[in-house]
């Protein structure tokens, strides 16, 4: 879990100019529940997750600290994930 959300957000912040971020300092996982889909959709195999994240800082800047929620899948290929948000703490 902890490697495809810092795969993402290293993407993320990439695509916005920051290449500073390599990985977390702090990931801890606060519990997933199943995944209730639009539209009456099956959703299993699909879990929505929650967690804590904690980001290295920038030399002078305070540790940042996210709360987020993703959503994890089985795929052929493993697991995929989905960024659902995420809340400075």
């Amino acid at each position: 879990m902890r490697k495809l959300v810092e795969t993402h957000t290293r993407r993320t912040l990439e695509r916005q100019g920051n290449a500073g971020f390599r990985a977390f300092d702090n990931f801890r996982k606060q519990g997933c529940v199943e995944a209730k889909l639009k539209n009456g959709q099956d959703g299993s195999g699909q879990y929505d997750c929650y967690y804590s994240a904690t980001f290295v800082p920038q030399p002078g800047q305070q540790p940042l600290t996210v709360n987020g929620k993703g959503r994890f899948r089985r795929t052929d290929k493993g697991m995929a994930f989905e960024d659902l948000g995420a809340q400075p703490r």
